[in-house]
């Protein structure tokens, strides 16, 4: 039954594959005390090999979950406290808003609550300094959101944990993980740096211009975000990362790395996120699919994506590993399929409801972030999200900006995306506690409401 069950998972990623133009994809499954990965397609279209369950990819913010587990390992050895605040360890840490900055603790950190911008990239250099100076940096982060009030997506805050994993070992953040982590794991085909990983198979990262996947340089993203999004492994490797997840703190050859209280903390809602996402556990999204409780993660960098789903209960988990930037159609509907496969658990999308063009007429205006500017407008009546983003990657192959997204309400503050390759993406309004709309959160992440006087329409 399982090995049918990973087949028809496999064909229907390959359908995927071809429809949304991803090159190359390595998915997995655990499941009855089995585990069954594969590759397909190709590394880069520049340069082609076969795709296979050991070739390597990045996984993007799943590494959030690595960095968090280091986290909770030097909490039981002493070093960190969760509740500490961030200074304890940082003295001299500073945002923007000088009452955040005191009052930050390390859980804020790895729980998305701590409200300033996330989405910074600094490169900072390759040198071990790299986290310092990206942290130093940080004393311009502009606060989105009171502390400990809304969850919006941070980047950041988990480069923060990075340093403060530094701070208390003494060893660069990636000496620091392979000590922990890699190696008490057993994942031997773990990296953060392109040296390590060359003598292996690799992809490319692509970007889709014109139905036509195209290499994306640079390849890795700076080494100030790899506690965020450094991490490169084959789906072999992370699916013995997600058995872990699933057990008791023990690792495979026997050593115990945590305690099962620790384990089960990290999937248990800390701070509630939203609809879409569910809660949020330590580092992990935590979502019931009916009777089905899953963790998960994502993650996406510079023309990869991903997605790992656990269901510790039952012992199951599912990774798909893509090398495009429109890799998240095949994980997500290959995610789904094997939910339903393995589980019969579904994630219904929810249903669409009529809304009068007076009801649209208030979300009308403008949101913004540092990093992104959002206009919401009114068009035949339907809202329509124009995105803008305001960070540069330096990107060779840049994203095409995309077109206006139209949005179908599903709830009154509740909206997705009604078409496109962000179909069925959940967009939020948010509201003060007067009432008044304060924020639009979309892919995770608040923008605030910046114009009152919003247009009437066309």
């Amino acid at each position: 039954m399982s090995q049918s069950s990973f087949d028809k998972i496999v064909e229907i990623v390959r359908g995927a594959m071809t429809q949304h133009h991803v090159p190359g994809v390595a998915l997995g499954v655990v499941a009855d005390g089995q585990t069954y990965s594969t590759g397909l397609g190709i590394t880069s279209v520049d340069n082609p090999l076969e795709v296979t369950d050991a070739t390597l990819f990045q996984i993007g913010s799943v590494s959030k979950t690595y960095t968090a587990t280091a986290i909770m390992r030097l909490v039981e050895m002493g070093k960190l406290d969760l509740d500490a605040p961030v200074r304890r360890y940082l003295p001299d840490f500073r945002v923007a808003d000088e009452s955040v900055a005191a009052m930050v603790t390390v859980r804020h950190l790895i729980t998305h609550s701590a409200g300033w911008e996330g989405d910074i990239f600094t490169d900072t250099g390759a040198n071990d300094d790299a986290l310092k100076l990206y942290v130093e940096q940080l004393a311009g982060a502009e606060q989105l959101a009171p502390l400990d009030t809304l969850f919006s997506y941070n980047n950041a805050a988990f480069a923060v944990a990075g340093r403060l994993i530094e701070i208390v070992t003494g060893k660069p953040y990636e000496t620091a993980m392979q000590a922990l982590i890699f190696a008490p794991m057993g994942l031997e085909r773990s990296f953060f740096f392109a040296r390590d990983l060359l003598t292996f198979r690799f992809v490319s990262g692509h970007v889709v211009i014109e139905d036509q996947p195209k290499v994306q340089r640079p390849w890795s993203i700076p080494r100030a975000s790899n506690p965020a999004g450094g991490i490169v492994c084959h789906v072999k490797d992370l699916l013995r990362y997600a058995r872990f997840h699933m057990g008791d703190g023990t690792a495979e050859e026997g050593s115990r790395l945590l305690s099962p209280e620790s384990v089960q903390m990290m999937q248990t809602m800390q701070f509630p996120a939203n609809e879409e996402e569910g809660d949020i556990g330590l580092s992990w999204m935590i979502r019931r699919l009916g009777e089905v409780k899953t963790i998960q993660h994502g993650g996406a960098t510079l023309g990869q994506s991903c997605l790992l789903i656990l269901a510790p209960a039952h012992k199951f988990a599912v990774a798909i590993l893509t090398n495009c930037d429109h890799g998240g159609q095949v994980t997500a509907e290959g995610t789904k399929a094997a939910l339903k496969e393995f589980l019969n658990a579904e994630d219904p999308i929810p249903a669409v409801i009529e809304a009068t063009e007076e009801q649209l007429k208030g979300y009308l205006g403008k949101y913004e972030r540092p990093s992104m500017a959002l206009d919401v407008t009114l068009a035949d009546g339907s809202l329509f999200l124009q995105i803008i983003p305001k960070v540069d990657l330096g990107q060779e192959e840049k994203p095409p900006l995309p077109p206006p997204i139209r949005l179908a309400m599903c709830s009154e503050d509740q909206f997705l995306v009604a078409e496109g390759v962000y179909k069925n993406l959940r967009v939020e309004f948010i509201r003060q506690q007067d009432g008044k709309l304060g924020w639009l959160r979309i892919g995770a992440r608040i923008n605030r409401r910046v114009e009152d006087d919003a247009p009437s329409g066309k």
